[in-house]
């Protein structure tokens, strides 16, 4: 049998052939469908598949998970008699709902959705997070639809690029931080058709949380997906969440990659991405000193317990520059709670913070929205015009402590002077 790399295995598992190679086209059974809740997808899922194609229950339902973590709370009748209609559907259908435990792409790991070797299928391009524990997942938008309703997608085998990492992050510098430079490397094309495998002694040292907020951006270099082999602190995580022991699944010494790209951990600044585009990153320091009106911390990206606990460090024991607006959002019920029961929020809070239960709403500008001539700083998913207010304000994506640091002056500021 031919070697293959990490990717190519979980492919191959899951289209039944033995094996596959870079380029091949193959129809795919994933593990896993996931999506959430929203206007004009899963409510017009739900009457297509009823409608046109005649189903009256989707043949995946047992595989098949839904999350409401849009519009929480609702702000309106629509918005409340919008998640009525959702649980209807899952309900009719069988398929599982989880409401109120957070946004669904961190509630997923919690869960332990995501196994080694496993694939999953969503809508949304940032539940590529899920591949820090060795789960190959794969973004669907419109052919979602069809794969609910066909239990199968084809996808084209894409090849792989081998990342070396070595060193560790200074203090202050984060997986968030090596995914903008990876980006501002690679270019929004540089990824294009190959999924990103991340490998080696510095990737080992990464922190679960820290993987995730790397992975959720990953396709803004043009990548399909990204994956870490599953390694002890993955297979720590899924056994304490699932009371389940797993095997990891790993490339083969002999695999063959697109390309090898390596980087030194240790040697890595502090990064911020730039308006208009996910992909206009830079050093922190070609930014530094700009004035700043509000923070955000949270988002699928970067609301995890690593991240508000490096704020709390930050922030303990000061307050935020007058005037300036911090809304820290934890990204899941469980995040919240540990970061109550470590004092993290505590700091937060006594620093001026404005706290808010796990919600999407933030990220998409739902609440806390800039007016025109304003910046932000943002670990938010996007940074494009509109994505929190006017389309005339600014944001500024980058990492937690990054924003914690600026609350602090009103300034983009590096966090490493205050740690």
């Amino acid at each position: 049998m031919p070697a293959m790399t990490l990717t190519e295995k979980i492919i191959a598992r899951t289209s039944g052939k033995p094996s596959v190679k870079p380029g091949e086209t193959v129809w795919v059974v994933p593990d896993v469908f996931m999506m959430y809740d929203w206007p004009g997808i899963s409510d017009r899922y739900a009457y297509l598949l009823k409608n046109r194609f005649n189903i009256e229950r989707i043949p995946v339902a047992d595989r098949t998970v839904i999350f409401i973590d849009h519009m929480c709370p609702p702000t309106g009748e629509h918005e409340t008699e919008f998640h009525h209609g959702t649980r209807r559907w899952a309900n009719e259908q069988g398929i599982k709902l989880f409401e109120g435990l957070g946004i669904g792409h961190q509630v997923a790991a919690e869960l332990g959705f995501a196994t080694p070797g496993a694939m999953i299928a969503h809508l949304d391009t940032h539940v590529q997070l899920l591949g820090a524990f060795g789960a190959l997942t794969i973004s669907l938008l419109a052919d979602l639809l069809t794969a609910l309703a066909l239990g199968r997608f084809w996808i084209e085998v894409p090849a792989t690029i081998r990342v070396e990492l070595e060193g560790d992050f200074q203090y202050g510098v984060s997986g968030r931080d090596l995914i903008h430079k990876i980006i501002k490397d690679l270019g929004p094309d540089g990824g294009i058709g190959k999924v990103l495998e991340f490998v080696g002694d510095g990737a080992r040292k990464m922190s679960i949380d820290s993987r995730m907020a790397l992975l959720c951006q990953i396709m803004f270099c043009g990548a399909i997906s990204g994956i870490f082999p599953a390694d002890d602190k993955a297979l720590t995580y899924l056994k304490n969440k699932t009371g389940k022991e797993f095997e990891t699944v790993v490339s083969d010494p002999d695999a063959t990659f697109f390309e090898t790209i390596r980087y030194d951990l240790s040697l890595l600044e502090p990064h911020v991405v730039k308006p208009s585009s996910p992909g206009n990153a830079c050093a922190l320091k070609e930014v530094e000193d700009l004035e700043v009106q509000q923070g955000y911390l949270g988002s699928c990206a970067s609301g995890r317990l690593e991240d508000i606990e490096i704020a709390a460090r930050i922030l303990k024991g000061k307050k935020i520059k007058p005037g300036f607006r911090l809304y820290v959002v934890p990204s899941s019920r469980e995040v919240m709670v540990q970061a109550m029961e470590s004092g993290a929020l505590a700091a937060l809070v006594d620093a001026g913070a404005f706290v808010s239960s796990p919600t999407c709403d933030f990220c998409y500008g739902k609440t806390q929205s800039l007016c025109a001539g304003e910046r932000a700083v943002s670990t938010g998913t996007l940074n494009v015009p509109g994505r929190m207010g006017s389309i005339y304000s600014e944001i500024y994506q980058t990492s937690a402590a990054v924003v914690a640091a600026t609350a602090l002056t009103g300034k983009i500021t590096d966090p490493r002077n205050y740690l």
